[in-house]
């Protein structure tokens, strides 16, 4: 369903136009309605729409002249009643898009209204509004004028079908200077339009708004502001991970055994499956497998051995997994089992009747589509349906910081979809590597105002040149960058990118960064710093690219904790954020009514415990898990460690729900929450946790003393 938060290069849209016995859109009809179907800026598959209608009254001569129709034309055509199912069937619940398109929606409504049929606004955008918001100083928006400004060939003009298509080269022509202007989603493309005021005046005058009863406020802003139900959503799928649900440790037979064998193993344990163990690795073999022997071969089956009955390789995932992730992996794969992993290694296996005894699986949101996503903008639309899961999980009563978990995972797929991607343009990697995820991605702690910080780890035994525009691992950077800047989470404004060289390096060249840092903890590093210390994983060549990553992690604990300098600038940099607090405990906003929860509140939450973490040797990257274990290894109490996880978890829930608001609103999500916005109950709430953000300030000044 397009949503606000639907980017636009992932938008179903119609692009019409209609032509017309005149220009009132009250009393005038409709003799021809074109119309051609577009996902982003490419056009579909589908046929265009193009019908002429019978007015039911005569064409006067000076509309015969624009359009070229007659009375001889449309005389034998369907009237409009016959014709507009057609079309809504033909649009179903895509964004009309059009040039002065409110002039056509008002003629369409009225002839429906005058017909005794249904209406629904649908949401709208206007070519002519976005260019005019793109560029305040445009004066003239007509189609040709646009078409000419944009290169777009104009053919059939004055016909519905021949402008619908000028119109959808011209939106095609918009997208990319819409997303050069920061305008990714349907919501701020809407938030835009409305820029375009004296215009929207001018149509508004003409008559092309409907005004519903009661309110002074046009169809226009309605459409733009309308919000849609939200769905309830199984929370259970997106809270539990394998590990909570896995049969652990795995029962297995020896490849050798008979099939006899294992299915007394399988009876005895009351198990549907069980692994075999081959000198390769293992193998599973099921009781469709042993069914399966027993058609094919008779009682002489049952002495056969198993293992030329198993399945092998063991599909298989991280016990980290959500447990929606398994599931959409296993209805790809079509699998009933799936074997699960720790440290690379089979412990455990998920079954389908083991979920079943839980809960059903209706309720599945969002699957498996990245795993099978060939191009951006369908993982655009993973992107785009993540806001609305947030809600319903937020609603059912979920915390923040296990959507944030949900979030950050999806991202991190992304991401490794988009190296894949990359992969399959260039070819086969030359050297092994990793692509790493950083910041709050690493940290599991992601919210809905995404951007990128990502590094690429390469192997030392590259001897390719990193800085040159032709080189693999450059090429390789600059196209997953781009994937997911096209699908909906934007290129870090900072430069926290592997196409940028600082972010590209072999192993021994991070080491050597990092060495660097330690000795050197100048103050413009700092920031660099706290985003590549969350690092984590997010794809691998292979496991020797994986081991890339281990290894560079454990170089950075071991060189962070052996660099009190570092330590110390690291801990001084995390406790200089004052709380958003004035005078009297107020909450200090900004003229907008806004305070930001970023930089005086999470920042020294989140940056105070990675550096207590790296002080000892805690590797977590969690920041409650940092803050707990960080605690123990100090000797402290864990109370003061696990108030600042809760300050933590609210502050993340004000911030996930004002984003999702703001994603409604078609206002770009930030960091910001409206004070007035909140209940009295939780604008007391955030005084109390805003004045608890002390208490990371006391645990880095007793660790910078102890140094």
């Amino acid at each position: 369903m397009n949503g606000p938060a639907t980017p636009l290069i992932a938008l179903e849209v119609v692009v019409l136009d209609t032509e017309t016995t005149g220009l009132d859109v009250r009393h005038d009809r409709i003799v021809q309605i074109g119309a051609v179907r577009m996902q982003g800026a490419e056009f579909a598959a589908a046929a265009p729409f193009n019908r002429l209608v019978n007015p039911g009254r005569p064409i006067p001569p000076t509309a015969s002249r624009v359009h070229g129709l007659t009375d001889a034309d449309c005389a034998d055509q369907p009237g409009f009643a016959a014709i507009l199912p057609e079309f809504l069937a033909y649009a179903g619940q895509a964004v009309v898009v059009g040039h002065s398109i409110h002039f056509d929606l008002a003629v369409l409504r009225h002839e429906a209204d005058r017909h005794g049929l249904p209406w629904q606004q649908p949401r709208v955008l206007d070519v002519a509004l976005l260019a005019a918001g793109l560029d305040r100083g445009l004066v003239d928006t007509s189609l040709d004028s646009l078409a000419l400004r944009f290169g777009v060939a104009v053919t059939g003009r004055h016909t519905a079908w021949g402008d619908a298509e000028a119109t959808a080269r011209i939106y095609a022509a918009l997208l990319p200077r819409l997303q050069a202007a920061g305008i990714r989603t349907l919501g701020e493309a809407e938030t835009l339009s409305r820029r375009a005021t004296e215009l929207i005046a001018r149509q508004e005058q003409a008559g092309w708004f409907d005004r519903p009863s009661g309110t002074g406020r046009p169809d226009f802003a309605l459409a733009a502001l309308r919000v849609g139900g939200q769905r309830a959503t199984d929370s259970f799928l997106y809270r539990q991970r394998l590990l909570d649900v896995m049969s652990s440790p795995i029962i297995a037979i020896a490849a050798t055994a008979t099939v006899h064998a294992a299915a007394q193993l399988m009876h005895a344990r009351g198990i549907g499956s069980v692994f075999v163990e081959t000198p390769e690795g293992h193998g599973l073999v099921t009781e469709r497998d042993i069914l399966r022997a027993m058609a094919e071969g008779g009682a002489e089956a049952a002495s056969a051995p198993v293992g030329g009955f198993m399945s092998r390789p063991v599909i298989a995932a991280p016990a980290e997994t959500f447990l929606y992730r398994a599931l959409g992996l296993m209805a790809r794969r079509n699998l009933r089992y799936l074997g699960v992993t720790e440290g690379g290694r089979l412990t455990g296996i998920f079954t389908l009747r083991t979920l079943l005894r839980e809960r059903a699986l209706a309720t599945l949101t969002v699957g498996d589509e990245i795993a099978t996503a060939t191009r951006p903008a369908e993982l655009a639309r993973v992107q785009a349906a993540l806001p609305g899961l947030a809600a319903g999980l937020l609603a059912d009563g979920l915390e923040a910081r296990a959507i944030a978990a949900i979030i950050a995972a999806e991202a991190r797929a992304m991401t490794a979809r988009a190296a894949e991607l990359a992969e399959a343009e260039l070819g086969p990697p030359p050297a092994d590597y990793a692509l790493l995820v950083l910041g709050s991605g690493g940290r599991g702690e992601s919210l809905l105002a995404p951007d990128q910080d990502n590094a690429l780890v390469i192997a030392d035994s590259y001897a390719g040149g990193l800085d040159g525009a032709e080189d693999y691992f450059t090429r390789l950077a600059l196209r997953v960058n781009d994937i997911l800047d096209q699908a909906g989470i934007p290129l870090c404004k900072g430069g926290v990118m592997a196409r940028n060289r600082p972010w590209r390096r072999r192993l021994s060249e991070w080491r050597a960064q990092l060495a660097e840092w330690a000795r050197r903890p100048e103050p413009e590093a700092m920031l660099n710093l706290d985003i590549f210390y969350d690092f984590t994983p997010a794809h691998a060549s292979s496991s020797d690219g994986a081991a890339l990553a281990a290894a560079l992690r454990e170089t950075a604990t071991e060189t962070a904790r052996g660099a009190p300098a570092l330590l110390r600038a690291m801990g001084e940099a995390a406790g200089s954020h004052p709380a958003p607090l004035g005078l009297f405990g107020r909450i200090r906003k900004d003229d907008a009514g806004r305070v930001d929860l970023k930089s005086g509140a999470l920042l020294p939450i989140t940056a105070g415990a990675r550096v207590i973490a790296l002080r000892h040797g805690v590797t977590a990257l969690s920041t409650p898990e940092r803050l707990v274990q960080a605690a123990g290894r100090a000797g402290r109490g864990e109370t003061d460690a696990a108030l600042l996880a809760d300050v933590q978890g609210f502050l993340l829930r004000l911030l996930l729900a004002q984003q999702i608001a703001d994603l409604q609103a078609g206002i770009p999500p930030s960091n910001r929450v409206e004070v007035a916005r909140l209940s009295r109950q939780d604008q007391e709430h955030l005084k109390d946790a805003l004045g608890r953000i002390e208490l990371i300030r006391e645990m880095l000044r007793d660790l910078l003393r102890g140094m």
